[in-house]
């Protein structure tokens, strides 16, 4: 088994205060930390490529509508003339 061991005051200092604001014990505030930092350091790194697929994902839906399909009162788009949903 690999081990951690941090010698930084103030390392120690922010663990100590996560775990009594948390009630974990250290260990798991490290890992729960170092959890969060890498999952945002992720996706900054898969950003780009995720707003690109969205913007696809966009194109290919809006390709086959036409910019007429929509009325300005949207309450027309979404209920007949009954008021029942359309």
């Amino acid at each position: 088994m690999q081990s951690l061991n941090l010698k930084n005051p103030k390392a120690y200092l922010l663990a100590s205060e996560l775990s009594n604001l948390t009630g974990q014990n250290l260990t798991n505030v490290v890992i729960s930390a170092l959890e969060v930092s890498l999952q945002a350091e992720r996706n900054k790194l898969g950003g780009p490529r995720k707003a690109d697929d969205i913007l696809a994902f966009a194109r290919r839906f809006s390709a086959g509508k036409s910019s007429n399909t929509r009325s300005e009162d949207h309450a027309l788009d979404l209920y007949d003339e009954n008021g029942l949903p359309a």
